[in-house]
């Protein structure tokens, strides 16, 4: 018996989301950072076993938001478990749970699909004395259809979280190629990357007010092979972030496009250049036009009633 269905990842920033994701499926999909809300888009990952296969919506950590960036976060992150076959919501197990956790047992109030209840980061010390004190925080506030203790990072229990996964799927057999790991697209995981490279060297200067823009994308045929010539930009919000990001003498700007450059060639199997820029966008967590731009680079994924969705 086939099971197939689509899974919500919910929970607060940094409960670890983006590392079970890449741990379910093998492969990186999500990029993984220190600074919260790190994950801004709805990351697609397909898991595909003899069981069925398993869509999983990595979804940006629950916030109070206050730009309009934020508030489509939150429209999104809505909308996804409003139309999923199940939630995992995560939480951090190393920390006391408080009203921002409150707030996230109450989203699934309005959800009809089946949540299973999921304790991270379980290897670190003093985790397991206190597990049953800190899972009871949210088994007396909703009746969640199981409960899993994991470590994302060390993969303890992923394969109990697998079966209880499928287990709790409809079932149905796969509708997207069982090939996949994801149905981002090869512009979506540029950009990520290129985020990535910044935050881990900005991450304390710039957590929340800088973007990656993707001005132009293409390949070109080279003796030596395929070239894929990116041209991006680093959008910050005020002219004073510049120079955190270009760095003296451009070491910084470099420093990032080299990394950069390394993991999108590793990636992709191609050579790639990249031109990689610095540029002061005054409220653009605020301008809906930009906002769409980036949102664009987003693949569209097919629901199993054909309906299409871009975001």
């Amino acid at each position: 018996m086939s099971r197939s269905g689509t899974i919500a990842l919910l929970g607060r920033p940094n409960a670890g989301k983006s590392t079970l994701v890449n741990a379910l499926l093998g492969e990186k999909v999500a990029i993984v950072s220190a600074t919260p809300q790190t994950t801004r888009h709805r990351i697609t990952g397909v898991l595909t076993e003899a069981r069925g296969q398993a869509v999983f919506f990595d979804l940006p950590g629950v916030h109070r938001p206050l730009h309009r960036l934020n508030v489509q976060m939150m429209h999104a992150l809505r909308d996804t478990l409003a139309e999923v076959d199940l939630i995992l919501q995560l939480f951090d197990a190393s920390a006391d749970p408080g009203a921002g956790e409150e707030f996230v047992v109450g989203l699934l109030d309005g959800a009809t699909a089946p949540a299973v209840l999921v304790a991270n980061k379980v290897d670190l010390p003093g985790v397991r004395g206190r597990l049953d004190e800190r899972t009871g925080f949210y088994t007396t506030r909703h009746a969640y259809a199981a409960a899993v203790a994991i470590s994302a990072l060390t993969g303890e229990a992923l394969e109990a979280l697998k079966g209880t996964i499928f287990a709790l799927l409809p079932e149905g057999e796969p509708w997207l190629d069982p090939t996949l790991t994801t149905t981002q697209s090869e512009r979506f995981f540029v950009t990520e990357l290129i985020r990535e490279a910044m935050l881990e060297r900005v991450k304390k200067e710039l957590p929340f007010t800088s973007t990656v823009h993707l001005r132009q994308f293409e390949e070109e045929a080279a003796a030596a092979g395929t070239l894929l010539r990116i041209f991006a930009d680093i959008v910050v919000d005020r002219d004073s972030q510049k120079g955190i990001v270009v760095g003296r003498a451009g070491a910084m700007i470099k420093e990032i496009g080299t990394a950069a450059r390394a993991r999108i060639e590793s990636l992709l199997g191609v050579r790639v250049y990249l031109d990689l820029r610095v540029k002061a966008r005054p409220g653009w967590r605020e301008d809906g036009g930009f906002l769409s731009e980036l949102d664009h680079v987003e693949a569209s994924w097919t629901a199993p009633d054909g309906d299409t969705d871009e975001r």
